[in-house]
């Protein structure tokens, strides 16, 4: 498949060639030995590594650059594959916000629902807490006193035990999550600006 394309494009550099020639073109190239040359025709084993079209004038009216092949062309796809992804977040950015203002609201509205949620997470562990401390407490006397644990009791004291240790994850989680919030939003900041990793014209944003 690949030996089949590369002798497609080949043809093609091949084809290009001939119709500039055809339209009185000099062809500048790379030789065998890497000395440059200029020629009214470019050999068939040099068309791949790419040439220069020049006019009567020896102005280049075209470049034909060369075939791209192993690690080049992998720089290569991985390069469009982050220009792609550059341009669709540009687009849902500018799609979410007109004014920069406008982010720093939605940033705010993020990080003051975290914050409520946190307080919950922190209320219903406060409240867990002495649930659990209380049914210790019941588990202790009924102990001293000489009787037995009933599974209810034990059931109750596993449960509460459990709700602390669920709640604490979750306020641990969401304290992780501002710093995300942080991140986030000042990378759609950067993207709505046109900086940071993702560089582009405006012209090249709206055409795309």
């Amino acid at each position: 498949m690949m030996n089949r394309l590369l002798k497609m494009l080949i043809l093609l550099a091949v084809f290009a060639a001939a119709a500039a020639q055809a339209a009185g073109y000099l062809y500048r190239y790379t030789n065998s030995q890497g000395k440059t040359e200029i020629a009214s025709a470019v050999p068939n084993d040099r068309a791949r590594f790419g040439y220069d079209v020049l006019d009567h004038s020896g102005r280049v009216v075209r470049r034909v650059d060369a075939e791209l092949s192993g690690e080049a062309l992998e720089r290569k796809k991985i390069k469009e594959a982050r220009q792609a992804e550059c341009l669709e977040a540009y687009r849902r950015v500018s799609a979410l916000y007109q004014y920069e203002t406008e982010i720093d609201h939605a940033k705010g509205k993020a990080l003051d629902a975290l914050s409520m949620a946190i307080e919950n997470d922190q209320a219903n562990l406060a409240h867990a807490r002495n649930q659990h401390e209380q049914l210790l407490e019941q588990a202790a006397r009924m102990e001293r006193s000489g009787k037995a644990l009933s599974e209810i009791v034990v059931q109750n004291i596993d449960r509460a035990a459990g709700q602390v240790r669920t709640l604490t994850e979750s306020i641990r989680q969401r304290q992780g999550e501002r710093t995300e919030i942080e991140r986030r939003f000042e990378q759609e900041r950067e993207t709505f600006r046109g900086s940071g990793d993702c560089h582009f014209g405006t012209e090249t944003a709206a055409n795309g």
